[in-house]
């Protein structure tokens, strides 16, 4: 019997994956507010988020190898409630080095739950809506990055005034860690609700060259979509002496396109190939990254939207393609995309962050406006065909 797109199971792991990315969004709103603190430079800013970025991702391929082994759901709402609980206590920092200590909790919490979460999304989908599911599961995310970024923007400015206010931080997604907590049972083992699944395909070779270049097609995606998140605040607050309303507004805006962008992709791929959406996602993100910068008002606004669409449209759909690639072990693969390459992306944040120090910001945006040319070329040598109906 063909299974509905949308149920309970699926619901409730899209707002775990909510709820954990809360802290990922949060983060480019705080940096601002830690920089003036503790006086750092551009490189100690990048090294925030170069932690952030190896244990929340880059160890997620290692999570995925154990839940391949070990499928245990009560990882879903534990996970969610580590990395809430840390995010909450980011204010509160004595010091440059214990900050770090409490990213690295936030990010193991978050490296736990996306393995675990894509699993589950692939275990209650079918051939025909694997994307659109997993394109609602990964909105998800996108949405927490969005709202974590308006959170933790309200909670600075508004509500408390000052790094005190991160101390509310943890409370919509513990409150989320509850009800998964109270409907565990609901979410399904992808080994009982389809147990030769993976026995199946264990004789079907990794077609490793290809998988390395989607590798490569996340790590620039992955590498602009943190850099934007990072440095489009710090260029509004502190080059073009703007609000830091204004700046978390863009942020949000951005990434709020990207959950948009995630599942309209997720959704096409279905019907016109993997490849399709990847390649359109590298070729419409330059002209638009180039854009936005040198505009303003309503204009600007609409461009960073549309930026974060079209960059974040291949989100979920290298997610599916990777799980394609390969079927025996879902967990490794959902670890490679969400996680390792994404990770990386931290790295290269990290390298920008270094020569914004040297070149000064506009450098730094210039440059990541021609990076998709580098997705593009990779995109070109995925397997699939182009604008043909699956």
């Amino acid at each position: 019997m063909k299974k509905s797109f949308l149920s309970l199971p699926l619901l409730l792991v899209a707002a775990g994956h909510l709820a954990v990315d809360l802290g990922q969004g949060a983060l480019p709103v705080l940096l601002p507010f830690i920089r003036d603190l503790f006086g750092l430079s551009y490189t100690q800013v990048g090294i925030v988020v170069m932690v952030q970025n190896i244990t929340s991702s880059v160890i997620q391929p290692l999570f995925g190898y154990m839940i391949d082994k070990v499928y245990w759901p009560p990882l879903l709402p534990v996970s969610i409630f580590i990395a809430a609980i840390a995010m909450s206590l980011t204010g509160y920092a004595l010091s440059y080095g214990w900050l770090l200590v409490i990213i690295v909790f936030a990010g193991l919490g978050s490296a736990c739950f996306h393995p675990q979460g894509a699993v589950a999304i692939n275990s209650i989908s079918d051939d025909d809506t694997r994307g659109k599911s997993m394109g609602l599961f990964s909105v998800g995310g996108n949405l927490g990055f969005a709202l974590g970024s308006l959170f933790m923007a309200f909670l600075l400015t508004k509500l408390a005034g000052g790094l005190s206010g991160t101390i509310y931080f943890a409370i919509p997604s513990v409150t989320v860690a509850l009800l998964l907590c109270l409907s565990l049972g609901k979410i399904p083992d992808i080994r009982k609700s389809n147990p030769g699944k993976g026995r199946a395909c264990q004789k079907n070779a990794t077609p490793y060259l290809l998988l390395a270049i989607l590798l490569a097609v996340i790590f620039v995606r992955s590498t602009i979509h943190t850099s934007l998140q990072t440095y489009m605040p710090l260029y509004y607050i502190n080059y073009l002496k703007e609000d830091p309303a204004y700046a978390g507004y863009l942020v949000a805006l951005f990434l709020f396109g990207g959950a948009c962008g995630t599942f309209i992709g997720a959704s096409l791929s279905d019907r016109f190939g993997r490849k399709t959406i990847i390649v359109l996602s590298m070729a419409a993100s330059m002209p638009l990254i180039a854009f936005f910068p040198h505009v303003s008002g309503l204009l600007c606004q609409l461009a960073v939207f549309l930026a974060g669409l079209a960059l974040v449209s291949s989100f979920a759909t290298t997610l599916v393609l990777a799980q394609e690639m390969m079927p025996a072990n879902i967990g490794v693969a959902s670890g490679l995309t969400v996680g390792f390459s994404v990770g990386l992306g931290g790295v290269g944040t990290t390298l920008l962050g270094a020569a914004a120090d040297h070149f000064d910001l506009p450098a730094v945006l210039l440059i990541l406006a021609l990076m998709p040319i580098a997705g593009l070329v990779c995109a070109l040598w995925l397997p699939g065909r182009m604008f043909v109906r699956r």
